[in-house]
């Protein structure tokens, strides 16, 4: 059992969900489908990003 499988139990087990094998291979493919990329997004420095003041989910963002 490695780092990510113990704390899927532990966490899932703890709000009273089990996990099964199909479970976990989801979640393995899914954290290496897009956990790298959002790991990058976790370190990246986005200080100098403005927030968009007037946020309208129905419209992509406006460039500035």
């Amino acid at each position: 059992m490695d780092w990510l499988e113990r704390q899927l139990r532990g966490g899932l087990e703890e709000a009273g969900v089990e996990l099964d094998e199909v479970d976990l291979a989801i979640i393995r493919i899914v954290n290496a489908l897009y956990g790298p990329a959002l790991r990058a997004l976790d370190k990246a420095d986005l200080s100098d990003v403005w927030p968009e003041t007037v946020l309208d989910p129905s419209r992509p963002p406006t460039a500035r």
